[in-house]
């Protein structure tokens, strides 16, 4: 299982929070118009170019920002909302510091600032952060652990060996200590002579294709093999990452009016966008998915030219977009 499949939440699927409250500039101008009308009878304010009319609407807007700015601080402190700054003070409750990438040199002209790792993946490294305290060996602190061993790890999965145990026959059991029990393994997670306690790795890295390199292989295998990391009775051992590349090659037929060329770049941003989204362990790469990202408005119709079937992922899997290429086939044809 990797962080791909292995949250119960999806922050991006929770409703819009109470505490948002919707605001529109209009409807306060309106009620403060009111107030003003209820408060003064006589006043005769129907000419938006009156005086009291442009305070009322100073006043409205001023209303406007105030309200926008307790939005913006309650979702400061919302974990799917907050990012920068305050994502980093979230983080630190859960003592989960944002990972860097490169230092950057402060002495360069002019200065290379330094990088850090996305909101995005941090974001998913807090919510993880629960699972890292267990000692049990859940799925989710393999994956807090291994994310937190490299900025490079893009996903991780986690598996491990099944056994029954094997009927004997009486001339087996022959020789047999009493009560021995003999096991044979059902499921070997991908590992060559799997034994009971082994714990299957897969490493996707954020880099080219996502095949990690070696280095980045030892660096997890080293970070989850740690006492205060691995349950005692756990064996972490690496399970190769299997690549799958493709090329994404579409024509868009559009419709009369928009501007062509416009419409393009758009969908071949949004093609581009949904094959990075889905370049994950485990991810299938569907062709319903990929009509979806090409068929914004304006376009009549999509000729997919490759991939021309569904790419099916395993766990240990992922599926690597090499290019993407959109081009135009004429209008309404």
């Amino acid at each position: 299982m990797s962080i791909t499949n292995f949250s119960a939440i999806d922050l991006d699927k929770l409703p819009p929070p109470n505490i948002i409250e919707p605001i529109s500039f209009e409807q306060i101008k309106n009620e403060m118009l009111n107030e003003y009308k209820a408060r003064y009878a006589d006043a005769e304010i129907n000419l938006a170019s009156e005086p009291a009319v442009k305070l009322i609407e100073v006043f409205a807007y001023r209303e406007l920002m105030v309200r926008q700015r307790v939005n913006e601080g309650a979702e400061a402190v919302l974990l799917a909302k907050a990012t920068d700054v305050e994502l980093d003070y979230l983080g630190a409750r859960f003592g989960v510091e944002r990972q860097l990438i490169d230092a950057g040199d402060a002495d360069a002209n002019p200065p290379v600032p330094p990088t850090f790792e996305t909101n995005d993946r941090y974001r998913e490294r807090i919510q993880l952060a629960l699972e890292g305290f267990s000692t049990a060996g859940p799925v989710g602190g393999y994956v807090f652990h291994a994310l937190k061993a490299s900025p490079l790890v893009k996903d991780v999965a986690v598996d491990a060996p099944q056994f029954a145990v094997a009927p004997l026959t009486e001339e087996q059991q022959t020789g047999l200590p009493t009560g021995t029990t003999v096991l044979q393994c059902t499921y070997d997670a991908g590992l060559s002579e799997p034994q009971p306690g082994d714990v299957a790795i897969t490493v996707l890295s954020t880099e080219g294709s996502g095949a990690p390199s070696t280095e980045l292989n030892a660096a997890v295998i080293t970070a989850l093999s740690a006492d205060d990391v691995r349950p005692l009775t756990d064996h972490v051992r690496l399970r190769a990452t299997d690549i799958t590349e493709y090329a994404l090659s579409a024509t868009l037929h559009l419709y009369p009016g928009p501007d062509a060329e416009s419409v393009r770049a758009q969908a071949q941003a949004s093609a581009q966008s949904w094959v990075n989204e889905n370049h994950k362990l485990g991810r299938d790469v569907t062709l319903s998915g990929l009509y979806a990202a090409l068929h914004l408005p304006g376009v009549q119709r999509v000729e997919l030219h490759s991939p021309t079937t569904d790419l099916v992922m395993h766990g240990h899997q992922a599926a690597y977009c090499k290019n993407v290429t959109v081009e135009l086939g004429g209008r309404h044809v």
